[in-house]
């Protein structure tokens, strides 16, 4: 992980937060709640921007899967974009597709609704 390159990404996400919550701040106390509204909805929307600066630098630590087809050793074919919905909004994540030459089988292990696998049996035509 480039914990570098991830505090720049959160830095600039965060100065854009500061720069428009000081652009609408009001100069009185009597808009405290009117403030509270400002700050909390901007920070709100900068969460997926905040957790997709992690993931841009987060590790594809996953290990080498077995096919959950027939046993056999995978290799890392390619990696694609996914977007997931969160808690804070949508973020992309890019994925592992691992490939059997035993089966012709691909597999993305985190599913595509992170049901513990998307199998994939490109030589019975899936």
């Amino acid at each position: 992980m480039d914990r570098q390159k991830m505090d720049q990404e959160i830095s600039e996400v965060l100065d854009k937060v500061r720069r428009r919550i000081v652009a609408e701040a009001s100069g009185s106390l009597q808009s405290m709640a009117d403030m509270e509204e400002l700050i909390y909805g901007e920070l709100n929307r900068s969460k997926p921007q905040l957790l997709q600066a992690w993931i841009n630098q987060a590790d594809d630590d996953s290990a080498r899967p077995v096919c959950p087809h027939c046993g056999g050793r995978m290799r890392q074919k390619q990696r694609s974009p996914k977007t997931c919905i969160c808690d804070s909004g949508q973020v992309e994540i890019r994925r592992t597709r691992w490939w059997c030459d035993a089966c012709k089988a691909s597999f993305f292990p985190s599913g595509p609704d992170g049901d513990g696998g998307e199998l994939s049996n490109h030589s019975q035509g899936g």
